[in-house]
């Protein structure tokens, strides 16, 4: 398992990242799942295949995304939204079952870089700078 392809996001740039897209992908791409929203979303529908979909999950890079309307309608693309809130109760306790059950089998793992909490700012500008070995995960206590 594990990513095919890394596309850097250090920059806004629609252009230069759609063309990262490109480079990074074989061929056209049918879907692309959106966690980010802004710049690097709206150069990843770039990279959709005619008809392609896009699938808003959410909005950690930007609120609004710089797409024109000329990408959408050129290629015909499908622009969804996606949020847990209309799942039921019920639906969302049997995701929880289903991934703590993914992650106790082994067959989850996520990358992480455990910080003391009093290198925490150190840690967030790694970060913010693309430079983290994964999530950080902050810990009580000094560094050993």
């Amino acid at each position: 398992g594990g990513a095919d392809a890394v596309v850097a996001l250090d920059t806004t740039d629609v252009a230069a990242l759609a063309a990262r897209f490109a480079e990074a992908c074989d061929g056209p791409a049918d879907l692309v799942l959106d966690p980010l929203f802004g710049p690097a979303a709206a150069a990843a529908a770039r990279a959709l295949r005619q008809g392609g979909r896009w699938v808003n999950l959410g909005s950690s890079a930007d609120e609004t995304c710089p797409i024109d309307s000329s990408t959408l309608r050129s290629r015909s693309l499908r622009l969804l939204g996606y949020t847990n809130n209309e799942l039921t109760p019920e639906q969302r306790a049997a995701s929880i079952v289903f991934v703590a059950q993914q992650a106790a089998r082994g067959r989850l793992a996520v990358a992480c870089e455990r910080v003391p909490l009093e290198e925490a700012g150190a840690a967030w500008r790694r970060q913010a700078a693309g430079t983290a070995s994964g999530r950080i995960v902050l810990t009580p206590g000094t560094a050993s």
